[in-house]
């Protein structure tokens, strides 16, 4: 079992970890499903304006869009499309809500629309029908320092980007959904304290998302969203005063997978919006710094 120090010391740099390698290990794999509809990594590409993060072929390149001044956070994600004859390339934006405190960043990946799916409307002109319809997304990340510990939280949301008959529109808020959370809390300040805890003076806890696609969709992509949320030590709220239950017994000394917040759900698209076939839980203790 590893000692509190050993214990605070991989909490801190968990808490650290850069959020776009977090985010890069919590999307499955590659998929496409029935319908051709397919989500895809981007890398990174180099050009004349920075770094940006572009599809294989270089049809599509999105990044957080800078901002002017040093002092301004960026809200924005910038979406570049590359269509064949034209030597211009059209440049779309997605706004996207960070409240103050927080920080924006890229989600990595893109789903590629299949032909024809994702104008909601029939387009007549061919070179409008013959462009793709896209799903990207940024993730907002909000962190709080407590007494002996911290927290972060960040939320996805993901935009469309659609060719209707003679114009582009953009859905900045398709889907948002919990996506990371960590936090380390609580502390002993006493001989009385660290025995009541079994030396384990820290609560932790953590959420990940994984967002997917389901094969059998057709049409619009029908999206998989899966959750894990775990606690040490077991049995763990945030929303309880630690000291005030019974001792911590060794047998207590145990990350958990907490039942209530690891879930799966399946989010069909209605009304403008991707919409869950069943509520979410209310997990704020893992999804709220």
């Amino acid at each position: 079992m590893p000692t509190a120090v050993a214990r605070t010391a991989l909490c801190a740099a968990l808490l650290a970890t850069p959020l776009l390698a977090l985010a890069q290990a919590s999307i499955l794999p590659q998929q496409r499903d029935a319908a051709g509809n397919v989500m895809e990594p981007l890398g990174q590409v180099l050009d004349a304006t920075g770094m940006r993060s572009c599809t294989s072929d270089g049809a599509w390149c999105v990044r957080v869009q800078p901002v002017a001044n040093d002092g301004d956070r960026p809200t924005t994600l910038e979406v570049q499309e590359r269509v064949p004859g034209q030597p211009s390339l059209p440049v779309y934006h997605v706004s996207i809500e960070v409240p103050a405190e927080s920080e924006l960043s890229l989600w990595p990946w893109i789903v590629r629309l299949a032909p024809g799916v994702g104008a909601d409307a029939p387009v007549k002109d061919p070179q409008q029908r013959a462009r793709q319809n896209v799903l990207v997304g940024g993730i907002v990340k909000l962190s709080t320092m407590y007494s002996g510990g911290g927290a972060d939280a960040s939320t996805l949301q993901l935009a469309r980007v659609r060719h209707l008959e003679d114009d582009i529109q953009v859905d900045d808020d398709v889907l948002t959904v919990p996506w990371l959370g960590n936090a380390m809390i609580r502390a002993c300040f006493s001989e009385q304290d660290i025995k009541q805890r079994a030396g384990a003076c820290h609560d932790e806890y953590g959420f990940s998302a994984k967002l997917g696609l389901d094969v059998a969709a057709e049409g619009m992509p029908v999206l998989r969203y899966q959750t894990v949320a775990t606690r040490f030590p077991a049995g763990v709220s945030r929303f309880e005063d630690s000291l005030a239950k019974g001792p911590l017994k060794k047998k207590d000394l145990r990350t958990e997978q907490d039942p209530a917040c690891s879930y799966t759900r399946l989010f069909r698209f209605s009304d403008g919006m991707f919409r869950a076939d069943q509520a979410l839980p209310d997990c704020a203790g893992y999804t709220e710094p």
